[in-house]
């Protein structure tokens, strides 16, 4: 087995991390689908299933495209899909999905909770101040 540097945010069903580990995910966890949440566009040359879902590094108010990818996310475990989302290394835009995925599937009731439950998972989680600005926008009852 290859090494993992991605980790499991939902067992056996999300996972989350950089962009390098996608081969490593696609051989050890079989994920149905792909969301790439980096802003620059690349090339789908995987063969996977791969879903641009991006989201701007310190742009103001980014708050639709967080909450499009969270979505994404979301929907695509509700249709029991196997996930895995990734940014270039896996701790601000991945760490940001991370607790609105959490949030959106109820496994945490503050954004709090759901940043130490993501931290929990992937130490390297990041999550700055203008995206958590942008998640207390879009879950204002957290």
């Amino acid at each position: 087995m290859a090494d993992k540097n991605y980790n499991e945010l939902i067992k056996d069903r999300i996972y989350f991390g950089g962009a390098d580990d996608v081969p490593n995910v696609m051989e050890n966890e079989k994920a149905d689908v792909i969301f790439d949440l980096r802003a620059e566009s690349h090339e789908n040359k995987s063969g996977y299933d791969r879903i641009h879902s991006p989201i701007v590094d310190d742009a103001e108010h980014q708050d639709e495209s967080i909450r499009k990818s969270i979505e994404h996310v979301v929907n695509a475990y509700n249709e029991g899909k196997k996930v895995y989302f990734h940014c270039g290394g896996g701790s601000t835009r991945a760490g940001t999905v991370a607790v609105g995925t959490l949030l959106s599937l109820g496994k945490a009731k503050t954004i709090e909770e759901a940043e130490e439950k993501a931290k929990a998972a992937r130490p390297k989680v990041n999550v700055k101040p203008q995206m958590k600005a942008a998640l207390q926008r879009i879950y204002p009852n957290t």
